[in-house]
């Protein structure tokens, strides 16, 4: 199987349309009382989902293969992934069968209409079991979706996310594998994570790229174990062999630092320290925004792993930003988004969140096939910014050695800030009406897949 295929076939397909950088997956914009902070479940609100009262998965002639009790502990227990993170704060708590719908069973596209409706109202966080494929199906959706999520209803100005939902494809566990048919099977622990990962953008996470030469690399199914442990579950696509397979925790250290970073237990100071700074074009003064961000732990060279690649936290610059400021030349963008701070201050700013430890902090840019419902941070498609990689030294020019990099020890508590990157010798800054020289850059050839947006949100509107 090509590598194309196979990355499709194991890909999220993530339905999201609020993907706005490696952290958190929305962030307040003019409305709010404080713009540019991260859209989060209320403090101390343990969140109560509803759950489909049907079965998780049908065979193709209507037998149950996966029934309501099992589908039901699955569901607990795919949350209780991102609860049991020791140093965060969020809990959940089943609220009983999905409301709405005769029985609490959605079966139909008019079943699902009607509990989306509820959800966009803030009545319910649903999660649905779609047990056969057939609402993605009404949806229009490709059959190879194994799940989706969406941030039904938020408040713009508290900056509170007051709803969301989740869908489950049962028909990737029905044991039937025809693709003639559209009928896909992956196993329990690869539905697992795809899950998993879903219920990370219900609880208010975004995606996040680290160990990126993996994927360019066309590996499929068969990972490295030490760049599968630091590879974010909420890594756009999944192309590898499941975590569970290889021995390692459902989340990566990127999963379980945002988790925790977005909402903390009363010990998170003293297991987390924070790494800050800018990155700028070459000139020094203007601030680049979308660029990923990694802090890597330095290796140990007494160990047989690689920490470099296992212990990785990621952020995108000016992830507090707006992606859309808005302009009213035309009249047709005045308003821009509603999401993202307009403070020019945070363009380039990053902020990660990393265990005790030294590091190395490195930018790239971000995979260009990653857009839409895929995105990595507030830009889509992501920019493609020259000199963008390279690590951060002590004495940072436009004209350094990209590869010179300085280890920094972090502490407990301790936030480390103004570690800023000048980028090399990126194109100058200038617009249409200034002197300068012009560069068209050719399109190039399309990259494995695009995750289409959300058809559950019209755009910016909530």
């Amino acid at each position: 199987m090509n590598r194309q295929i196979s990355a499709l076939f194991l890909s999220f397909l993530l339905l999201n349309g609020f993907a706005f950088a490696g952290g958190p997956i929305r962030v307040t914009g003019p409305a709010a009382l404080q713009p540019g902070q991260p859209f989060l479940w209320a403090a101390g609100l343990s969140i109560r989902y509803t759950v489909d009262s049907g079965p998780l998965s049908v065979s193709p002639s209507g037998q149950t293969v996966i029934g309501n009790a099992q589908g039901l502990t699955r569901v607990q227990s795919l949350l209780q992934n991102w609860q049991a993170v020791p140093t965060t704060a969020i809990t959940y708590s089943y609220a009983g069968p999905i409301t709405g719908v005769s029985g609490g069973d959605v079966k139909t596209i008019q079943d699902f209409n009607t509990v989306q409706g509820s959800c966009n109202s803030g009545a319910q966080n649903p999660i649905i079991f779609d047990a056969n494929g057939s609402l993605l199906n009404a949806l229009g959706l490709d059959p190879l979706v194994i799940g989706f999520s969406s941030l039904c209803k938020l408040d713009l100005q508290a900056g509170h996310i007051i709803s969301a939902l989740v869908l489950l494809n049962g028909e990737f566990q029905d044991g039937v594998t025809n693709p003639a048919a559209n009928n896909f099977e992956i196993d329990a622990d690869q539905f697992d994570e795809a899950i998993t990962h879903e219920m990370g953008h219900f609880s208010g996470l975004d995606h996040s790229q680290i160990n990126l030469d993996l994927f360019q690399s066309g590996a499929v199914g068969n990972c490295p174990a030490d760049e599968l442990a630091g590879l974010p579950l909420m890594f756009p696509v999944l192309f590898c062999q499941s975590r569970k397979s290889a021995g390692l925790p459902i989340l990566s250290p990127d999963d379980s630092a945002w988790i925790s970073k977005l909402y903390p237990a009363s010990n998170y100071n003293s297991n987390y320290g924070t790494i800050s700074g800018f990155v700028f074009f070459s000139d020094g003064i203007t601030a680049v925004q979308g660029v990923n961000v990694i802090a890597r732990r330095v290796d140990d060279p007494a160990t047989t792993i690689d920490e470099s690649k296992r212990i990785a936290v990621s952020v995108v610059s000016g992830f507090s930003f707006t992606g859309n400021p808005g302009q009213s030349i035309t009249g047709t963008n005045t308003g821009g988004s509603q999401f993202g701070t307009r403070d020019p201050a945070l363009i380039g700013y990053y902020e990660i969140p990393v265990p005790p430890g030294s590091y190395t902090i490195q930018t790239e840019n971000i995979d260009s096939s990653f857009t839409g419902g895929s995105r990595v941070g507030p830009l889509s498609p992501p920019a493609v910014t020259y000199g963008a990689f390279e690590y951060w030294h002590h004495y940072e020019s436009a004209f350094d050695d990209p590869t010179q990099r300085d280890p920094v020890s972090v502490a407990a508590g301790q936030k480390i800030s103004n570690l800023n990157f000048i980028l090399n010798q990126t194109p100058p800054r200038f617009d249409q009406f200034e002197d300068g020289q012009a560069r068209l850059e050719l399109p190039k050839s399309p990259f494995l897949m695009r995750e289409p947006e959300s058809p559950l949100l019209n755009g910016d509107a909530t």
